[in-house]
């Protein structure tokens, strides 16, 4: 993963100008980029913008990678932990991990759970917190994810600051900052020294934590974060206010406080850290004999405490209002709060969830050497069985696959029978695995000629069962039936599908077809063509046309008209005809990373339709590939021409 220091500054603002007047596949791509380049630096701020985001990814599912849709969730769990809406960062959180994990990107797996982590701890669940950031240090060991790494650690050393585990915590902390330096994060290296000096500030050890905080706030100050200066500027008041400077460490506490209103006021933050400087501030004043202001700001961070479920801060808050209250000769209040006081913190601190923690971690430890050991003592055996079991279970599919290709070849029109109508012709079929959701049909009936080109939802398996459903209905409207009118023919299909399939019923179904449908007269002078989300592409005095077909897929809604759209073309002045599957223009770049979208495709077949029809296949294929690289496959490929004279 990149180190968390390599930002592209960019407000909301400049970023909603960024994005006005583009595409919504560019518009997404753009948000995830920046939104994430931009997560230590106020993400809370980017909220609006990623929910953005999210619906832009959610409406284009089917036309993004699922790495896409991830980390637009992300970026969403991200902003809204930052914006204190814990219950939209939980899920939304979730909802990335379980994408990254089910395409094996581990780190921002880790990444989204780590901060599920804090979530659990700042509402006092601190079983579930450590049990989370547990797995993570002990799924990414010597994985080289130095960010997520140093993250776990940073976590795992604030809960145990938060339970005055304070030893424990400074040596998470140390290995954190161990982390970020190796990957030159000055983000993660500022707030792991930070908390490193707090740690030593609580250990007794204030010269060595000042300096600590104060070579944060170094780091900080650079980096222009003004939440990492609040930060330090706060913490270095708690050292000064240890040592008895109570006027310098109320002048620090209220410009941390400065900050983090004006963060809030422009959601860049939740309001963590305004409550954290709020109870500093009581706190002083207090001591400086001014209990009326100390309640005003104790009360403020009471009621925010409150909205937020932030327990752990409630418990202390209660502790000092009840000082407050005892030191302005007010008992009964002052025992009201002090029994509020203990009775939270018996709840969140109590000796069970202590035990388990302290089981928690001891089970860990022994997890990791005996885990070390058995790995290493078994390694050369179990490494040979399993492969031996991965190349027998691979080989099975792959024969069983090759069959059902087989069986699928044999549904299809072979190339020689597909030229005895249309001689001048080429077929470019790319499966993305061995069988494939593509398939090219023809007929001819009643001296009628007929063409159709189709995508079946999903590839591989399912697209191949999806696939001979299709030929098999086709044959059977055409062949048995004898209807000829291509508008007719997909509705009779779209029916056919949704009833076989149940989809009225089922809600979460996907299984459609996209569909181009020629119907040519026996003289090849025209051709009437209907289409479900697959236009008709065809060449006329050297210019590329299209046919557009209707905006829905075949199997979804029994009401769509499919003969809305039906186009009768005279073919004496044109050159050639193409029918193709998405799979082409979708397929994202090894160089790029993007797709190679539409434009380009027909762009590539107005440059070669005057070439001999063996030349453009083969210059359709080589482009394909070379262009695909070492990117996986995102689709199957179908393209059918036909050259007219």
């Amino acid at each position: 993963m990149e180190a968390a220091n390599i930002h592209t500054q960019v407000s909301p603002s400049d970023l909603k100008e960024k994005i006005e007047g583009i595409g919504e596949l560019e518009q997404l791509r753009i948000l995830n980029e920046l939104i994430w380049e931009n997560r230590h630096r106020g993400s809370g701020q980017f909220f609006e913008l990623a929910e953005i985001a999210v619906k832009l990814a959610v409406k284009n599912q089917t036309e993004i990678r699922i790495i896409d849709l991830a980390q637009a969730y992300l970026n969403l769990g991200n902003a809204a932990w930052n914006r204190s809406e814990p219950s939209v960062a939980f899920e939304s959180l979730q909802k990335s991990q379980r994408l990254f994990r089910s395409i094996g990107v581990v780190g921002k797996a880790c990444f989204a759970e780590a901060i599920m982590a804090n979530l659990h701890s700042q509402k006092g669940e601190f079983e579930n917190a450590f049990s989370l950031i547990l797995h993570i240090l002990d799924e990414v060991k010597d994985k080289k994810e130095d960010e997520v790494e140093g993250l776990a650690n940073l976590s795992a050393g604030s809960f145990h600051f938060d339970l005055e585990s304070y030893k424990d915590a400074l040596n998470f902390f140390l290995q954190s900052l161990d982390c970020f330096s190796r990957i030159n994060d000055g983000v993660g290296v500022a707030r792991a020294t930070n908390n490193a000096g707090m740690s030593l500030h609580k250990l007794g050890r204030n010269e060595e934590g000042l300096e600590y905080c104060e070579r944060s706030l170094e780091i900080y100050t650079k980096l222009a974060m003004d939440q990492g200066m609040a930060k330090s500027k706060r913490d270095i008041g708690k050292i000064l206010e240890s040592q008895g400077k109570l006027e310098d460490a109320l002048t620090y506490f209220q410009a941390s406080l400065e900050i983090r209103d004006h963060g809030l006021q422009q959601k860049a933050t939740g309001v963590d850290g305004v409550i954290t400087c709020l109870m500093d501030i009581g706190n002083v004043l207090l001591r400086l004999g001014r209990p009326v202001e100390s309640k005003q700001h104790l009360s403020r961070a009471m009621e925010l405490s409150e909205g937020s479920k932030a327990v752990p801060k409630l418990i202390k808050i209660h502790r000092r209002l009840s000082d407050v209250y005892k030191q302005d000769g007010n008992f009964e209040m002052a025992l009201h709060h002090m029994e509020i006081h203990q009775d939270l913190k018996k709840e969140m601190l109590g000796m069970e969830t202590a035990n388990k923690i302290k089981m928690m971690q001891t089970r860990y430890a022994l997890d990791m050497v005996q885990k070390e050991s058995e790995l290493e003592k078994a390694k050369n055996e179990e490494l040979n069985l399993a492969n031996l079991r991965i190349n027998t279970i691979n080989k099975n599919l792959t024969d069983s696959l090759k069959y059902a290709k087989r069986i699928q070849n044999a549904f299809l029109p072979s190339r020689q029978r597909f030229r005895l109508t249309y001689p001048e012709s080429y077929i470019l079929n790319l499966p993305k695995d061995i069988v494939s959701g593509d398939f090219y049909w023809i007929t001819q009936k009643n001296g009628f000629h007929l063409l159709a080109v189709a995508d079946c939802s999903g590839h591989g398996v399912p697209g191949a069962f999806m696939s001979m459903v299709g030929m098999s209905l086709l044959n059977q409207i055409v062949n048995e039936r004898g209807v000829l009118q291509p508008g007719k023919i997909l509705n009779q299909i779209n029916l056919a599908l949704i009833n076989n399939l149940n989809q009225m019923n089922d809600e979460g179904s996907t299984e459609g077809i996209d569909i181009g449908l020629c119907v040519f007269d026996p003289n090849f002078t025209q051709v009437v063509y209907a289409g479900a989300r697959r236009p008709l592409y065809y060449i006329s005095d050297g210019q590329l046309n299209e046919l557009k077909s209707t905006p829905a897929s075949i199997g979804f809604d029994p009401y769509t008209d499919f003969s809305d759209r039906t186009h009768r073309l005279e073919l004496s002045n044109v050159d050639q005809i193409i029918l193709s599957t998405d799979g082409y223009s979708d397929q994202f770049g090894e160089a790029s990373g993007k797709k190679l979208m539409v434009s380009k495709f027909k762009e590539m077949l107005v440059n070669q339709y005057q070439q001999p029809i063996e030349e453009q296949e083969s210059y359709l294929r080589d482009y394909y590939l070379n262009w695909k690289g070492r990117e996986s496959q995102t689709d199957d490929v179908l393209v059918v021409g036909i050259k007219l004279k």
